[in-house]
């Protein structure tokens, strides 16, 4: 009997509860034991006083391996899923005619309404900010801003 042949059942119960399924574990500690086979027949000299540990660590390492390589492979399917969608070019033509939408609605906004809701969204001014800058009150940038976001979403749903 081969020394191995005393851990493999050891080693095929710790496998089994890592990965959760016998038969997969069953194929997994036999090509470890056949990896060790191999090289202690390719290394006579080899005197391993820790073979329970070398099959453990070898078996471990093919069950990485093999989570490692499912990886690669459900994230290349994922990404070949993902991809294409983003440069669709009925998605793109979609969204540039949302966008335009948009930039129309804004500029058949009032003058007043349209310049709150443009130093709000695209220039990042604070309400307060925006007071100071239009000499208005708070309270009237956020009527303004309230009313253009109001028109722009019912010009967004007319659609």
């Amino acid at each position: 009997m081969c020394i191995l042949e005393r851990y493999y059942a050891e080693v095929l119960n710790y496998i089994s509860r890592s990965i959760g399924c016998r038969e997969k574990a069953q194929n997994i500690v036999q090509e470890a034991y056949l990896r060790l086979l191999n090289h202690t027949t390719k290394n006579p000299d080899h005197n391993s006083t820790q073979h329970r540990a070398l099959f453990f660590t070898t078996a471990k390492n093919i069950v990485i391996d093999h989570y490692r390589k499912n990886q690669k492979i459900s994230n290349d399917e994922e990404q070949e899923l993902i991809a294409p969608v983003d440069y669709e070019p009925e998605k793109k033509l979609a969204a540039q005619q949302q966008l335009d939408l948009l930039y129309k609605s804004i500029e058949q906004l009032p003058q007043k309404t349209k310049q709150a809701f443009v130093l709000y969204k695209f220039k990042n001014l604070s309400q307060p900010q925006i007071a100071v800058q239009m000499n208005i009150s708070v309270s009237m940038v956020e009527k303004h801003l309230a009313t253009a976001m109001m028109l722009c979403r019912k010009a967004m749903n007319r659609k």
